[in-house]
């Protein structure tokens, strides 16, 4: 990855993931970084962060997205995830 925006340690949560740019007549796809952390000082939400490889994605600049979250907002999101993994595991599409 280029010019990364995302600092990526090794307390990063997924320093390799898929994922892709989506517009209203294209798709790019490719690896990039996601994270989940608060912030070290008075931590008042939960940052959720995303960055594409600009390698990968040539319709966009280099960026990074980031979605702060209430703790209530990130345990709603957390459960999703939870639900969702629990059916690819069990083999339910619908």
């Amino acid at each position: 990855m280029n010019e990364r925006i995302t600092s990526v340690t090794a307390y990063t949560t997924l320093d390799f993931v898929d994922g892709a740019a989506v517009g209203h007549d294209w798709t790019e796809g490719g690896s990039g970084v996601l994270n989940v952390s608060v912030p070290d000082e008075a931590p008042d939400r939960v940052e959720l962060q995303f960055e594409l490889d600009g390698l990968d994605v040539d319709r966009l600049p280099n960026h990074a997205d980031r979605i702060d979250l209430t703790a209530e907002q990130a345990r709603t999101v957390a459960a999703a995830l939870t639900r969702h993994a629990d059916r690819i595991e069990d083999g339910d599409a619908g």
